[in-house]
């Protein structure tokens, strides 16, 4: 039975479209979670994992879910890890596309029970269905005739569905991708250069700007590349690869071209005992190209006024500098391999300049973090290994970060800790016992590195990353269990699920994985464990290191809100303080003067009432340039004498322009109270407040 499916999205864009030849623009397969062949680590996990199934049909009846929910629930398990193809091709007829999708449960299901779920579903939503002669559910849709129903495929009968004039989906995996004696699990197509007769229409419509992007960066359009993916397992290893076909051209816009390689002596700047890495093209062009787009349709130069604030040529100096290659590991050398050992290389194309504007910007920066930071953030240079180095420092706070960086060479070096850049400087200029001396990073990268060089290199110290991620494994494991397990069935899965650390460490694999050019296609292999459960492991090691960098931000974090606001506090009483002495001068000077106001600060000054220092807030200087503190020195002396407590007499500006929301206010009482903005605004609006506003200078919020 012919199977004839689509999107009604792409449909309604495709019946526009002209006739094209018959082609896939969109093929995927997998082949079953049964065809993960399960390492002996991971098989209680993965039989576990399996009977999640019936638990998640028990909670129809627990939490009282219609007989649907139930229904849809056994639907999607089915689908999503039993065998299931998808296929997208372009046709002669219209509307121009034909999708068809075959699936084939595992565990017990049948094809025919899949179809039904499906036939159920697609009636509840409003499609009329016929059935013919064989049962097979036919109905219309914009893409053309459809049919729901089950087919005879190579290894019994499989749920097809189809829209349009197309063939029912294969199930069978072509291996060819991977290497001799793998076997395949899932497998990507992607034409995009065919999907852009169709997605395009959607995306100018819904989305120009996403539409302009994709297809002015060559990933859309005439010439866009093809991607294939496949997913595989041999006795002792996971594998993948996948191809970018005609990928050089789009790829060389982002700095990731054919002519930016890395040979084996560029790793030579990272040590023997790195845990991760990642070497990889550094393009920012992009930065400057979306500058140019921005300035050509707005006329707004984005880098000037950047220049201008900082006296250099951000464009020239800092971007177009950088690059074009990068490098980020982690090792025991530069920190004990966890999240704060990272360390960052990154290649100049013109060191000395970039270290003539980044002295402007250390200058500039630490002006600005003197008055917004009153001393508490500053950038500390030193000299480090005949490098001037740098640090972002905390005085007198107690946050466990000191980010540093030095210009070394050709290379801006960034690491997370003064001592972390002492190491990653040393293992630079040296190059000695690194990791290319590496037992593991032999196996995984320079066993298979291309002669002609690698556009990437990833790296990852499986052995050591599955030991310090086996304690949040093993908690992963037991949650998986208690999901499984029911109150009527608690002894459904026997734990543990994890085997013994000294097993499950045992004969680790490293991952590598390398990205290469084989003439305009872009390509890239990757090698890891066999085990799931390992792999899951070395990722978890990465939880486990934030996990330890978060308690110690906890640590400061919960002292610098205290000190921040104990530090607030004292500002608002000083300011308080100065405001009532300023109204209390104000009242005896008056007083003297037989009622008559003071013209100005200076008379006040001049009778000894005030001085300078009570004149400066500690929230100022006003950014405005007016006075910290202003009093009403033009109020008529019967409203000035009248102790109203209402009446407005001093305001410190300062704070209200620092804050945003909220001053200290003096009233002719001689009492000085805090005001939000909405609090002063009515006070303002008082009869005795008339002119407050403009005799106050109070700037609008």
């Amino acid at each position: 039975m012919l199977a004839r499916v689509t999107t009604l999205a792409l449909a309604s864009a495709a019946l526009a479209q002209p006739a094209l030849a018959q082609d896939s623009i969109f093929e995927y397969r997998f082949a079953g979670i049964d065809a993960l062949k399960a390492h002996p680590k991971d098989a209680a996990a993965h039989n576990a994992f399996k009977l999640l199934q019936t638990r998640l049909l028990e909670l129809e009846q627990e939490l009282e879910l219609e007989p649907e929910a139930g229904q849809a629930i056994a639907l999607a398990w089915d689908m999503l890890t039993g065998e299931m193809a998808l296929e997208l091709r372009q046709t002669p007829e219209a509307p121009g596309l034909a999708l068809s999708m075959t699936s084939r449960p595992s565990d017990g299901a049948t094809a025919e029970s899949v179809a039904q779920r499906l036939g159920m579903f697609a009636q509840m939503s409003g499609l009329p269905m016929q059935h013919d002669d064989s049962g097979a559910m036919l109905f219309d849709s914009p893409a053309g005739p459809g049919s729901l129903g089950v087919v005879e495929l190579p290894g019994g009968g499989a749920a097809a569905l189809t829209l349009g004039a197309a063939e029912p989906a294969s199930l069978s995996l072509d291996p060819s991708l991977l290497p001799e004696g793998a076997s395949p699990v899932m497998q990507l197509r992607v034409d995009l250069e065919g999907l852009s007769a169709f997605l395009l229409p959607v995306l100018e419509r819904d989305s120009p700007e996403m539409a302009m992007f994709l297809t002015e960066s060559g990933w859309l359009g005439e010439g866009a590349p093809t991607i294939e993916y496949a997913l595989g397992a041999s006795d002792d290893a996971m594998l993948f690869r996948a191809e970018i076909h005609n990928a050089a051209e789009l790829m060389s816009r982002s700095g990731a071209g054919p002519e930016v390689t890395f040979d084996r002596e560029m790793l030579r700047a990272i040590p023997a005992d790195a845990v991760r890495v990642y070497a990889k093209p550094a393009g920012f062009a992009f930065i400057g190209e979306l500058a140019d787009t921005i300035e050509r349709e707005t006329g707004e130069d984005v880098f000037a006024q950047i220049n201008e604030e900082l006296g250099i040529d951000a464009r020239a100096d800092v971007i177009e500098n950088l690059g074009p290659r990068q490098i980020f590991y982690m090792s025991d050398s530069t920190g004990g391999g966890g999240l704060l050992s990272s360390v960052m290389l990154l290649e100049l194309r013109d060191p000395a300049r970039l270290a003539r504007a980044h002295a402007k910007l250390v200058q500039r920066l630490n002006e600005e973090l003197a008055r917004e930071a009153q001393g508490y953030v500053k950038i500390h240079a030193t000299q480090r290994h005949g490098a001037s180095a740098f640090s972002l420092i905390f005085p007198g706070l107690p946050i466990p970060l000191e980010l540093s960086w030095a210009i070394a060479g050709d290379h801006l070096v960034v690491a997370l800790s003064p001592a972390s850049l002492d190491a990653a400087l040393t293992q630079l200029r040296r190059g000695e016992n690194s990791v290319l001396d590496s037992a593991r990073f032999q196996t995984a990268i320079l066993s298979r590195f291309p002669e002609h060089g690698a556009s990437s290199v990833t790296y990852a110290d499986t052995p050591r990353l599955a030991r310090r991620g086996y304690g949040l494994t093993n908690l992963l494991m037991s949650a998986l269990a208690n999901a499984v397990r029911s109150p009527q069935a608690p002894d459904r899965v026997a734990s543990p699920l994890l085997p013994p650390f000294a097993e499950f460490t045992r004969d680790v694999r490293p991952f590598g994985m390398i990205a290469s050019w084989e003439g305009d296609d872009y390509v890239v292999d990757a090698v890891g464990d066999r085990s799931t459960l390992v792999n899951l492991a070395a990722g978890a090691a990465s939880l486990a290191d934030v996990q330890g960098v978060a308690m110690a931000a906890i640590g400061g974090g919960v002292m610098l809100p205290a000190l921040a606001k104990a530090r607030e506090s004292a500002r608002q009483v000083k300011s308080m303080s100065q405001v009532r002495a300023l109204v209390q001068a104000v009242i005896i000077w008056s007083a003297e003067n037989d009622g008559a106001m003071p013209a100005s600060f200076d008379n006040l000054i001049a009778a000894g009432f005030a001085d300078e220092a009570m004149l400066v807030s500690p929230f100022g200087p006003a950014s405005d340039g007016g006075p910290d503190f202003s009093v009403w020195f033009s109020l008529p002396e019967e409203r000035a004498a009248s102790f109203d407590a209402n009446q407005i007499i001093a305001i410190d500006r300062a704070m209200l322009i620092a804050t945003g929301w909220e001053t200290n206010v003096g009233f002719a009482d001689n009492h000085v109270q805090k005001l939000s903005i909405w609090e002063l605004e009515e006070y303002l609006e008082m009869p005795q407040n008339e002119g407050a506003r403009e005799a106050l200078g109070i700037p609008d919020i």
